[in-house]
């Protein structure tokens, strides 16, 4: 008996194994313009989340110094956290950070001020990355209902892993 190459549809050409299997074809319930604005969207996403999250940090660590500012200026633990929004034990944590700050003689006025502004910023910062975070998960989840992409397309489109765009969407019907 002849030995055979292993190939589903005969030797190939050069006497080894050749994967002859086809991929499940995606059903064609999104159009290829369809899908390309929603890859494309998705992608933007993940640099604006990205920018964001840039824009956040930045802004948190302005604000943590100007709040170790004020403390070192003699404004009291209660009134940073009261014009901050953040507990005692936090700005006490965020003022111990900064071990050799000067005094700056600013007036008390000054730093309240500064400190108020700078937190509404923050705030406002981090509104809009929640904006950005939700119209991702739309966009994922308009993604599996139309089957434009799968789990691991997902992932990579948005910087997120499989597992947490499956625990995500797991109540969502997909389509069949």
């Amino acid at each position: 008996m002849p030995a055979q190459s292993g190939s589903l549809r005969g030797p190939s050409t050069t006497g080894r194994y050749t994967y002859r299997a086809k991929a499940p074809a995606r059903p064609q319930t999104v159009a290829k313009g369809e899908r390309s604005k929603l890859t494309h969207a998705l992608a933007a996403h993940r640099q604006l989340l990205t920018h964001a999250t840039s824009a956040i940090r930045t802004l948190t660590a302005a604000r943590n110094e100007m709040i170790s500012q004020a403390l070192e200026d003699g404004l009291t633990l209660a009134t940073i956290s009261a014009v901050t929004g953040e507990n005692i034990r936090a700005v006490r944590t965020i003022a111990l950070a900064y071990d050799d700050l000067h005094p700056s003689e600013l007036p008390r006025g000054a730093h309240v001020d500064a400190l108020r502004a700078k937190s509404e910023q923050l705030k406002a910062a981090e509104r809009h990355r929640d904006q950005i975070v939700n119209q991702r998960e739309a966009l994922i989840v308009t993604a599996l209902r139309t089957q434009a992409c799968d789990d691991l397309e997902l992932a990579s489109l948005t910087g997120l892993t499989p597992d947490h765009i499956r625990r995500s969407t797991r109540g969502i019907a997909r389509s069949a």
